[in-house]
């Protein structure tokens, strides 16, 4: 399932269970770059992920 957020538009997260209990939550950029997790919390995954993303985004604006 891919998900965008409003706050990073450039972003988008692909959530997958790759086997019971497990997720992988790759994110990936209109520049190419990107981002994966995986372990058994989607909803932290994704979080880590869209920090990190803000992290990224916010460095190359230069803040």
């Amino acid at each position: 399932m891919i998900r965008r957020f409003p706050d990073i538009p450039d972003w988008a997260f692909d959530i997958d269970e790759k086997s019971a209990g497990v997720y992988e939550v790759v994110a990936k950029d209109t520049k190419g770059r990107t981002i994966r997790r995986t372990g058994t919390d989607p909803d932290r995954l994704i979080d880590e992920c869209r920090r990190e993303a803000s992290d990224l985004r916010r460095k190359k604006n230069g803040g």
